[in-house]
């Protein structure tokens, strides 16, 4: 298959088919564009009141650690080969690491988010990603997510 159609954009329905969330916790709203080591997403859901990250009503900066794992997610199940495309396996973000936050808050941005990871490595049991949340060009949070991978189901 070539590159420009597996970098086509998809939207929510194909987002929610592809995470193993349901709403309200699928977070993003579409994936902009990918290729075999970046993707990029946006969002809005940050502003709504029902976000299920939310705490006393207020949405901290670091749910986007959340927003940058389902990111993560998307990519991995993009990204796998053909033949690997049925057999999802589970795995949890270990270690979200080097955060920085320039803000306090999500939803205090207006703005839609803007997801950008980047894949450092790869392996059988695990994958590293850097990733970078802004909206409006500025940058709201950055790190990296180290995610293991449970064994293949036989």
């Amino acid at each position: 298959m070539a590159e420009s159609l597996l970098s086509a954009p998809l939207g929510y329905a194909a987002i929610e088919s592809l995470l193993p969330h349901a709403a309200p916790m699928v977070l993003l709203d579409a994936v902009e564009s990918w290729d075999s080591h970046k993707i990029f997403c946006s969002a809005q859901t940050h502003l709504a009141l029902d976000n299920p990250l939310r705490q006393g009503g207020i949405l901290s900066v670091y749910a986007g650690v959340e927003y940058a794992a389902q990111a993560q997610i998307l990519h991995a199940r993009l990204s796998a080969p053909v033949e690997d495309s049925g057999a999802s396996r589970k795995g949890f973000v270990a270690v979200a690491s080097k955060l920085e936050a320039q803000v306090r808050d999500l939803d205090e941005i207006s703005a839609p988010l803007q997801v950008e990871l980047t894949q450092l490595a790869v392996t059988d049991q695990s994958s590293l990603y850097q990733f970078a949340l802004s909206a409006a060009g500025t940058l709201l949070l950055h790190g990296e997510l180290l995610a293991v991978l449970a064994p293949a189901e036989q």
